[in-house]
């Protein structure tokens, strides 16, 4: 190795690793706010007219399937400004490389997490508070953006805590 090829500190490296976790993370939490977070399969009810004196065992209208954005439930539009303060301080922790901005990003990967997780566990409660917000009737399910949400909540909790670890506290 030449003498004048710069050597890259370890934590550097670490810190520059954590940026990226982070920056994916946010990305991850955005484009997951915007895309499906449930579908709702509403009840079928039975179309006017029908004749059930006659032995026919009735006509069901068809099941309809609606999927719903997070932007839609009103949570995604948290965890979307929460996924653009994972961007912001990843890019603050690689300019400034201080310890305050990978604890900042912890606090919006919690956030994240904390809103995906209650979300994905009220969506087949007809008690929680999403279900009562988005007046669900019928069968729902959780989509795929819940479920990037909730994988970028990880992706920032890891990438924080990198962040924590390889950063000074000045």
């Amino acid at each position: 190795m030449a003498d004048d090829e710069i050597q890259i500190d370890f934590f550097d490296n670490a810190r520059r690793w954590a940026a990226a976790l982070l920056v994916v993370g946010g990305a991850t939490a955005i484009a997951g706010s915007a895309l499906d977070w449930v579908v709702i399969t509403a009840r079928p009810e039975l179309q006017r007219g029908v004749d059930f004196g006659q032995g026919q065992p009735g006509v069901v209208a068809p099941e309809i399937t609606r999927p719903f954005t997070g932007l839609e439930a009103g949570d995604g539009w948290f965890v979307a400004i929460a996924g653009l303060v994972l961007v912001v301080a990843s890019l603050l922790l690689l300019l400034r490389q201080r310890a305050f901005y990978a604890y900042l990003a912890l606090l919006a990967s919690i956030a994240i997490g904390a809103i995906a997780f209650a979300d994905y566990r009220g969506v087949g409660d007809l008690s929680s508070s999403i279900a009562q917000r988005m007046d669900i009737v019928g069968k729902a399910r959780p989509a795929l953006g819940l479920t990037l949400v909730a994988v970028s909540a990880f992706a920032g909790l890891f990438g924080s805590v990198a962040g924590i670890a390889a950063s000074p506290r000045r």
